[in-house]
């Protein structure tokens, strides 16, 4: 009976520690959706993010120079490599879509290669639709001749929703 009672003790501790496979529910308007190859969801098979759930990722404060700006621009948001991380996704692809339906792929390996942002504010204020919001996939730059066509085409604003796919 005492090896029952920590074999129990053992796998109820083993379960405890294991990683949760679920998100929480967004508690404010939801602002970004992730579907596809994801290991991580809290709606159907999907991921849904809020503000404040986007906010308790990696959050970064950036400088840089974006081919749609002029001079340097401030920008805050959780890196893209975090938002991956927290959903279970280590390869392919992204098919990035804003509100206007826009859509460009991302590979996921840009992710971590160019310390991709996923910009919420721009210079202090939180993006809104009518200015690149709510999200902007950001490839930080340390000059504005750096940033080649291929990777200033990925810089989407207005990002809703992604799809990742293998």
């Amino acid at each position: 009976m005492p090896i029952l009672r920590v074999l129990l003790v053992f796998l109820l501790s083993a379960l405890w520690s294991l990683p949760s496979l679920a998100l929480d529910v967004p508690r404010g308007s939801p602002i970004l959706t992730v579907s596809g190859e994801i290991d991580v969801t809290n709606a159907d098979s999907r991921a849904i993010f809020d503000r404040a759930m986007l906010e308790a990722l990696d959050w970064q404060q950036i400088e840089t120079y974006t081919p749609f700006t002029e001079g340097l621009q401030h920008f805050a948001g959780p890196t893209l490599a975090s938002l991956l991380e927290a959903l279970g996704v280590d390869g392919g692809r992204l098919l990035a879509t804003a509100l206007n339906d826009f859509t460009i792929d991302i590979p996921v390996s840009d992710a971590r290669l160019h310390n991709v942002l996923l910009a919420l504010d721009h210079n202090g204020q939180a993006m809104r639709p009518r200015a690149k919001g709510p999200i902007w996939v950001i490839y930080p730059s340390d000059s504005p001749d750096v940033i080649d066509d291929e990777h200033g085409s990925r810089m989407i604003w207005q990002l809703n929703r992604i799809q990742v796919q293998k």
